[in-house]
């Protein structure tokens, strides 16, 4: 009877649509990631002035630098990450050679994006060697999810 009704449930254990793929759960993070770059491409600015962040936005930069290294890697999104990091990397550089700065607001995105790179790198090399998450998060990118590291080591310590 079990087996019947877990048959009829698209989303049941097992059954079709249970797991989605990886790529879906990628694709959907692809508009976040293309508005931020859309919003950090209109952070120039030709004044040298506005090239400084106030204090309470460098305060600010590790909580986003958190949030988004919690969005990277429980949410598999590394490549989209990776890349659009790149582009905005591409971007200050092009933009540079036309004598144009980031403004506080583009500075305050691109270092929390610098910061969360540093975090996942840490995360990453502290992780490495993992016999357990290695298994789990096969591949040339190896990035594990908090989540996995935290039922694998921490919960089963209580």
């Amino acid at each position: 009877m079990e087996a019947a009704r877990r048959r009829q449930h698209p989303g049941a254990a097992g059954g079709p649509g249970a797991q989605l793929g990886a790529s879906f759960l990628q694709a959907r993070y692809i508009p976040f990631f293309l508005i931020l770059f859309m919003y950090f491409s209109g952070c120039f600015t030709a004044s040298k002035a506005e090239r400084w962040m106030p204090g309470p936005a460098l305060l600010l930069v590790v909580p986003s630098g958190l949030y988004y290294w919690y969005l990277v890697t429980e949410g598999q999104i590394f490549i989209l990450f990776i890349f659009t990091f790149f582009a905005m990397l591409a971007l200050v550089l092009h933009q540079k050679r036309k004598r144009l700065f980031l403004d506080s607001n583009g500075l305050f995105l691109f270092s929390s994006f610098t910061l969360t790179l540093l975090l996942v790198a840490l995360w990453v090399a502290w992780l490495w060697n993992d016999p357990v998450l290695r298994k789990k998060y096969p591949g040339v990118i190896y990035v594990p999810e908090p989540w996995a590291f935290y039922t694998l080591h921490v919960s089963s310590r209580h």
